[in-house]
């Protein structure tokens, strides 16, 4: 259906209620020994799934990512959960300039619960789950609430922090940092959290109104704009290839968008009973959250490319073996959905792009190692040649008779030279393994 027509088809859905909502934020950190001690004191705990969660996911999900995100494994990473926070209602706002006559974004909202995924060296993803303090949470609220919650640098009105990520990470993340020069997974988190966002409105019917919502919500636009004809409108052919690409429509009951920086759902009675609610904040969260795992990994490795050694394209490839998945699921709707995220995170060419550089520092690795092995070669070829051992020393004795120094200031420096030459030789060859080793001592 061309966009223009479907604009005049949707009804203004800019009063729309919310009856109930989904509303998380994903980022990425780094934790070390220190931060691990700290767990003990700072009422996190492990996540245990119930049983009959784990008797649903066995018959739900593949048993590799069942093992890593749906279940109670053993060799599951570790996961840690939170819930009534101390300290956890946070006033949020969008700093404006005395000259911008556009209303600013201003909010209270509530850390539900937080949610720690604890992966191999050091690498963390945590979640908050937020509801917006207001006695009715319009459209409007609930998109200026994402909008403040995803940017790293919005304004919080607190005592001790002045920006959002600032209390996060103090009071989430118990000191962990995510942000500067010094941060590793500042390199390649961005400046914005990823969006998890699940509406049910009683009133959207239509699935021409349901689409033209959902960009609205996904992109975060203005409520309306979908619709609307003024500057910061949609652009109609974007519109389309959204559509066309990144949209999930399954039911008549709901709609559902994967972009780069958020996974969106609206739909009528689809949050309106306990498991509904459990389906999509563990079920699909857990997919979208696997998806993002998936590709902050590979914006690590390609960050890492540089200095991609043996050990490095090993570890990926381990990384690969034990997390990688191409099927998740025997149904068909989360198969979708694992599908749409991994095509709006750009993973499959991700991996591809990766995979390609790989195997060019691998042949230049190689070629490197072929040119050290021929001079080396060549070398031994110059060694070999000399016939015995009494021509190099009759050359030595002439050499000392030169210079007329004495037998034992001019041995003790040959043999000095001989040894720093060889040493250097030495290094030339093996030198790389030996600051391996060296490294991996200090550990």
């Amino acid at each position: 259906m061309e966009f223009n027509k479907m604009i005049k088809m949707t009804k203004d859905y800019t009063q729309f209620g919310i009856e109930n909502y989904i509303l998380k934020i994903t980022g990425v950190f780094n934790y070390d020994k220190e931060f691990l001690t700290k767990i003990a004191k700072s009422g996190y705990e492990e996540l245990k799934f119930s049983d009959d969660f784990e008797k649903f996911s066995k018959d739900f999900f593949y048993p590799d990512l069942r093992n890593q995100f749906f279940n109670n494994s053993i060799n599951r990473h570790t996961i840690l959960v939170r819930e009534n926070l101390e300290n956890s209602i946070v006033d949020l706002f969008q700093y404006k300039y005395k000259s911008t006559t556009e209303k600013s974004k201003e909010l209270q909202l509530k850390i539900v619960d937080s949610r720690l995924d604890l992966f191999d060296d050091g690498f963390g993803l945590f979640t908050l789950n937020l509801k917006v303090q207001s006695d009715k949470t319009d459209l409007t609220k609930f998109s200026d609430a994402a909008f403040l919650a995803r940017n790293f640098e919005t304004y919080i009105e607190h005592t001790d922090y002045e920006k959002w990520h600032q209390y996060i990470e103090k009071e989430v993340l118990l000191g962990s940092s995510t942000r500067g020069q010094s941060v590793k997974v500042d390199e390649y988190s961005g400046s914005k959290y990823k969006l998890f966002m699940v509406l049910d409105i009683p009133e959207l019917n239509e699935k021409e109104t349901m689409k033209s919502l959902l960009f609205d919500i996904g992109t975060l636009s203005r409520i309306g704009s979908a619709i609307g004809s003024n500057y910061d409108s949609m652009d109609s052919e974007y519109v389309q290839q959204l559509i066309k690409k990144n949209t999930i429509s399954v039911f008549n009951n709901w709609e559902g968008l994967a972009l780069l920086d958020s996974f969106t759902v609206v739909g009528n009675k689809i949050l309106d009973a306990p498991h509904k609610k459990e389906t999509y904040s563990s079920v699909y969260y857990g997919i979208y959250l696997y998806c993002l795992f998936l590709k902050y990994n590979l914006f690590k490795y390609n960050f890492e490319i540089a200095d991609l050694d043996e050990d490095r394209r090993s570890n990926f490839q381990d990384f690969l073996a034990k997390y990688y998945f191409n099927y998740i699921s025997y149904n068909f709707l989360p198969t979708e959905i694992f599908k749409k995220v991994k095509t709006a995170l750009d993973i499959e060419k991700e991996l591809k792009l990766l995979n390609e550089k790989i195997v060019a520092v691998g042949q230049k690795i190689q070629e490197e190692q072929q040119d050290r092995t021929n001079k080396i070669l060549g070398i031994v070829t110059v060694l070999t040649s000399v016939s015995s051992v009494q021509p190099v020393y009759d050359y030595l004795i002439e050499g000392q008779k030169m210079l007329g120094w004495s037998t034992e200031i001019y041995w003790i420096t040959t043999i000095s030279i001989v040894l720093v030459l060889g040493a250097g030789v030495g290094f030339y060859v093996f030198g790389k393994t030996i600051l391996k080793w060296i490294k991996q001592s200090k550990k």
